[in-house]
């Protein structure tokens, strides 16, 4: 059986563009429709409660599904297969960039990726308010998570964590008619953080310890922490490194991988890539499989899934404005995005490798056009 997980993970992970939902409904028509090795049930069960934990959803759901075909082994054997091809291609990208970002079309070619990228992620958010699109509180704690995270009120992962907590305490004090003030600011004060985080270990630790939402969402910490905090990077070899992930199968947390090579070369890529999945692997291969029926039958994690899909929605929107500022005066910025944007309105099924490839010459023929334009 682990052969078989090892095989089916490592050809999912080489071959799934699309990004995390898209990987795990591949998973849903392959192991328990085609297969029907896990019941249909258990495996929805189980993507819920992921939804509304910390760390990335596919690379999770992997490691759950190994974890309950084969133990401990399919497991480990589930979560590498998924993610391994993926990152071989980041060290590749790492390894390359520093020879290839200087050459203008090059650059380019990038910057239409990134161009598109923002539509593809802007696109993407609607998997996490798709449930909660009328509920105003929902959109009151957007507003308010995006104020505080880019005025660096408060630490993103608490952040999201805080106002998961909060919803929960202000759904009991209105059923139990205690006071609302005490039980929805009482969580506050547990989210300053006092530890500095400076080193890439630690960082993609905490990421996928406590941010919450798809892979989307370690962005805005990684930006943070990696970009603003500590300027280990640039901004924009970071927004490289998000659009070079969503070039790639698999999880689109594997920019990690080369956000740290970029970082540390090679130990760096291992200790991103290591420090942000340890978590969710400890939790799919320990409490969690005992936890799961006890779990779904909890009326408060709905409303804690509330509050921090809210949060991570409001910061994610942020992050992309910030890696975006300094494009905003360019058309054909505008251009690229509204184009990416109505192929993902109107063909869903489009590739997103052909998305970016497509964005990426475009604004190569864009450009020479420009100049040529101009030398006329």
């Amino acid at each position: 059986m682990s052969q078989r997980l090892l095989k089916y993970f490592l050809k999912l992970g080489a071959t799934g563009f699309g990004g995390p939902l898209t990987l795990i409904q591949q998973m849903r028509i392959d192991l328990v429709q085609s297969e029907k090795l896990i019941e249909a049930d258990q495996f929805d069960q189980a993507f819920t409660l992921i939804k509304a934990m910390p760390g990335p959803i596919a690379f999770q759901m992997a490691v759950h599904c190994g974890h309950k075909l084969n133990g401990l082994k399919g497991a480990f054997v589930s979560g590498l297969g998924l993610i391994f091809p993926a990152f071989v291609m980041m060290l590749v990208f790492g390894v390359y960039y520093t020879k290839i970002s200087d050459i203008t079309v090059i650059k380019n070619f990038f910057l239409g990726m990134q161009y598109a990228v923002v539509a593809i992620i802007l696109f993407g958010l609607k998997v996490f308010f798709v449930n909660y699109k009328k509920s105003i509180l929902f959109w009151v704690i957007c507003m308010s998570s995006a104020v505080l995270f880019i005025y660096k009120i408060i630490p993103e992962s608490l952040l999201i964590v805080g106002f998961g907590f909060m919803v929960v305490c202000l759904d009991f004090a209105i059923r139990t008619n205690k006071k609302i003030f005490y039980t929805t600011v009482a969580p506050l004060f547990f989210l300053i953080d006092f530890e500095k985080i400076k080193t890439v270990f630690k960082t993609c630790f905490m990421a996928g310890a406590l941010v919450f939402g798809t892979g989307l969402a370690i962005f805005p910490f990684l930006q943070s922490q990696f970009v603003d905090q500590s300027a280990l990077l640039s901004l924009a070899v970071f927004n490289d490194g998000v659009t070079l992930g969503q070039l790639t199968p698999g999880p689109v947390t594997i920019s990690a991988t080369f956000l740290g090579y970029q970082i540390a070369y090679f130990p760096g890529a291992l200790a991103a890539t290591i420090g942000l999945l340890l978590p969710p692997f400890f939790h799919m291969t320990t409490w969690f499989p005992r936890a799961m029926k006890w779990m779904s039958i909890q009326t408060w994690i709905s409303k804690f899934t509330l509050g921090s899909t809210a949060a991570v929605v409001g910061c994610i929107f942020i992050t992309v404005y910030k890696m975006n500022e300094a494009e905003f005066s360019n058309v054909f910025f505008w251009l690229i995005f509204c184009l990416s944007s109505l192929v993902l309105c109107f063909k869903t099924q489009f590739s997103i490798f052909k998305l970016l490839v497509i964005a990426g010459f475009l604004n190569i023929t864009l450009v020479s056009l420009s100049k040529h334009t101009i030398n006329l």
